[in-house]
């Protein structure tokens, strides 16, 4: 069983359903609040335990009730809290989460105790570890020197290191360059490389600019339309799944977190992206986001399905 090391943000999520954002000044009707634990660092370690590893969490969250919350599922879902900090003054992180009609999100995050997470504290639990971990994923929900770390001992220490470049961060080339696997999304992309992507063309060209960069590989989440893979040998588009969208929060976690288990459990990389797309287009299926995270028998079964069909 692979053991993944997940360094991100733990943050408690309000969501609530509205028929589209509401303008400046506008006040409409929104209907069913949820609260509920996530964060992309959180729902990504429930992606990897639940894909079949073992998981560890990194990251730091507040001497609070939604701390505590968080702390509880995280527990029930099996994973390793030893990385977990407590800060005792800041408040644990919280995203209020508009989603609309066709079920995309638009999200605010007060970052809370997740911008305390320390460098030291990522180096100091990856060199506990190092002999047992088979991955590590990373995110932008935390500070840019702690992801820099991250990547850093990870790579130093000969670990697979994949940054999931999201949230959307102008982080420097030095924070994530020499990393394994980069996995951002279009958005994330555009921000890396400094000028929108409207389609494939574009997708591709940025693609290459990170890869020159120097990760050994990028994929590139395009949503519906699959993953795009880019390497110094391979081009290759892996298509994603025709399915009904409820929610889009929390698929790049899903996906991103069986991509590292995948990895870890060394399968290629077409293979392992094409398992990763089916997570993201589960979890998109369900309202949620830790909650909606597949496991690994619900992602075995969309892949027999898809073969049969095909």
């Amino acid at each position: 069983m692979p053991k993944i090391a997940v360094i991100g943000s733990i943050i408690t999520d309000l969501a609530v359903q509205t028929t589209r954002v509401p303008n400046v000044g506008e006040n409409i009707q929104a209907k069913n609040l949820r609260i509920g634990p996530g964060g992309k660092g959180a729902n990504a370690a429930v992606a990897v335990a639940r894909a079949g590893a073992e998981a560890v969490s990194i990251g730091c969250i507040g001497d609070d009730e939604f701390g505590r919350m968080e702390m509880a599922y995280l527990d029930q879902e099996g994973v390793d809290l030893s990385g977990v900090t407590i800060h005792p003054e800041a408040a644990t992180g919280a995203a209020i989460i508009l989603i609309d009609a066709q079920g995309e999100n638009t999200i605010l995050v007060a970052n809370g105790a997740n911008d305390h997470l320390s460098s030291e504290a990522v180096v100091k639990k990856i060199e506990a570890q190092h002999d047992t971990l088979d991955g590590i994923l990373i995110n932008f929900e935390i500070p840019e020197a702690a992801v820099a770390a991250g990547a850093r001992i990870g790579m130093d220490l000969g670990i697979p290191v994949l940054i999931d470049a999201g949230p959307p961060r102008k982080y420097a080339p030095e924070t994530w360059a020499h990393c394994t696997i980069l996995t951002p999304n279009a958005l994330e992309a555009a921000t890396l490389v400094g000028y929108p992507i409207e389609d494939e063309i574009k997708a591709e060209q940025a693609a290459r600019e990170l890869l020159a960069a120097g990760p050994q590989a990028v994929v590139l989440k395009l949503g519906g339309r699959g993953a795009m893979i880019i390497t110094a040998e391979l081009t290759a588009i892996i298509p994603s799944f025709p399915v009904e969208v409820v929610d889009t929060t929390g698929a790049g976690d899903a996906f991103s977190g069986t991509l590292s288990v995948a990895i870890g459990k060394g399968l290629s990389l077409e293979d392992a992206v094409g398992r990763a797309n089916a997570a993201g287009a589960l979890t998109v299926t369900r309202l949620g986001t830790m909650s909606a995270m597949p496991t690994r028998q619900e992602v075995d079964a969309l892949l027999k399905q898809h073969e049969k069909a095909s």
